[in-house]
């Protein structure tokens, strides 16, 4: 998926955006959630490949003096991931080789309570390096990083959208997902999937999606599908878990970062 109807992003905006990379070329996005564990969507990884990460900087390729490119370590995707009729599940995570120091350009994103829903209508922000429109070649994808604002629908609305669009009865959007929408055709491509959907809550940006699937971009009347982070809060942390057991430098927790029943959001 890539940003289509977006603008691009200005350099420390979104300092947990990071580039999925082989060989250099941008494979998907991802967002940094600790100082060696990046967010993904498992559709993003293709096997045994040499995965990079590259973080800190808003131009893909170019590298700047606060952008550092990490190899990958090991990669744990989801274990029930299936693309059977429609995609879920779609969630990975990538440990780093080694820690990332945090600066102004590099922090990581707030993980959300599993308890926390995002309401619908909320504002939130969808950012990737994709394409800039649904028929453009590969290469022709941006080298700075985009932005574009959405509204939050949740997933048993959304599910009916696309169900009535595509005029089937059968559920495409499930338990897991939520989806974001812009009239005016704002929305993520090829090449975004992995990325975060972010919303601002009391001055603090949480990352409440990771960008799935979709029917083209910027379709109007077809909303993005976005796994939902905060329904997978227990795997994460599980994983991040069994890693540390294994290899006693991997932290086994997240930042520490309370979002409340209320909606309000309490850092400690």
């Amino acid at each position: 998926m890539r940003i289509v109807g977006g603008r691009p992003a200005a350099e420390r905006q979104w300092p947990w955006q990071v580039s999925l990379q082989i060989k250099d070329e941008h494979v998907c996005g991802g967002s940094l959630i600790a100082n060696r564990w990046v967010l993904t969507a498992a559709h993003c990884i293709f096997g045994f490949l040499d995965y990079t990460v590259k973080v800190g900087g808003i131009h893909v390729h170019h590298a700047s003096k606060m952008a550092v490119r990490v190899p990958v370590r090991d990669i744990v995707i989801h274990q029930d991931f299936s693309t059977f009729k429609t995609i879920e599940n779609d969630i990975a995570l990538v440990l780093l080789e080694f820690p990332v120091n945090y600066s102004t350009h590099i922090q990581p994103v707030c993980f959300p309570e599993k308890t926390f829903m995002v309401q619908t209508d909320t504002d939130c922000w969808v950012t990737g390096w994709g394409k800039l429109h649904e028929k453009d070649p590969k290469e022709a994808a941006p080298e700075l990083l985009q932005e574009a604002e959405l509204k939050i629908i949740r997933h048993e609305k959304c599910n009916e959208i696309l169900k009535k669009k595509l005029g089937t009865r059968f559920d495409l959007v499930r338990e897991g997902c939520v989806c974001g929408y812009n009239d005016l055709g704002k929305d993520s491509c090829q090449g975004d999937s992995g990325g975060p959907l972010v919303c601002e809550f009391n001055n603090t940006w949480v990352q409440v999606g990771i960008v799935s699937w979709g029917i083209g971009c910027g379709r109007k009347g077809y909303p993005g599908v976005y796994t939902e982070v905060s329904f997978f809060k227990d795997w994460v942390i599980d994983q991040m878990s069994q890693a540390s057991s294994q290899d006693s430098a991997v932290l086994p927790t997240l930042p520490l970062c309370l979002v409340l029943s209320l909606g309000v959001l309490v850092t400690l």
